[in-house]
């Protein structure tokens, strides 16, 4: 196995486990989400916290499962013309349409890591009576920036391999 494929498949494997774990996490969510609204509606006793919490959690499943969506091949894509391209065809597609997932990934990852770095500098907390710190929230969007511009340099692998030769990766 070459190099790159083993480089490809360790991005694969990153991907997969990031968002296994986060699809066990949404298990924890749920259960937040019941314990608040059984205290709110069954005790009228919200919780402070509850319900910002379940915000932050949520933003960040999504935010970390991005790039094991893009593994699995659930982002949106217009199919119009490309659903009726050969393999070689989509593959060729898809090398000169991935410069501009890469360029918004980079902007993420720039915006999303000044963000991160200007809350842990300041200190800034959440306006709320809770009042977490942002930083550790903030932080999966470089983070989920990150592996979704991974799992795009791993299908611009594959998809030049593909587009070239007219087989996988081996």
């Amino acid at each position: 196995m070459s190099a790159l494929a083993r480089v490809v498949r360790l991005i694969d494997a990153l991907n997969r486990t990031v968002g296994r774990i986060v699809a066990v996490m949404v298990l924890a969510l749920m259960a937040l989400i019941v314990a608040e609204v059984t205290l709110r509606y069954g005790f009228a006793a919200p919780t402070v916290w509850g319900t910002e919490l379940s915000t932050f959690l949520f933003a960040t499943y999504v935010l970390l499962g991005g790039g094991f969506a893009l593994l699995n091949g659930d982002h949106v894509r217009m199919d119009v013309l490309y659903g009726r391209l050969p393999p070689r065809g989509r593959a060729a597609l898809d090398v000169l349409t991935a410069p501009f997932a890469l360029l918004y990934c980079c902007i993420l990852l720039v915006e999303g890591g000044a963000m991160v770095v200007e809350a842990i500098a300041t200190g800034r907390r959440h306006s709320t009576d809770w009042a977490p710190l942002l930083w550790p929230w903030l932080l999966a969007l470089p983070v989920g920036a990150s592996l979704v511009a991974l799992q795009a340099v791993a299908h611009i692998v594959r998809d030049a391999v593909r587009a070239a030769t007219g087989r996988d990766l081996a």
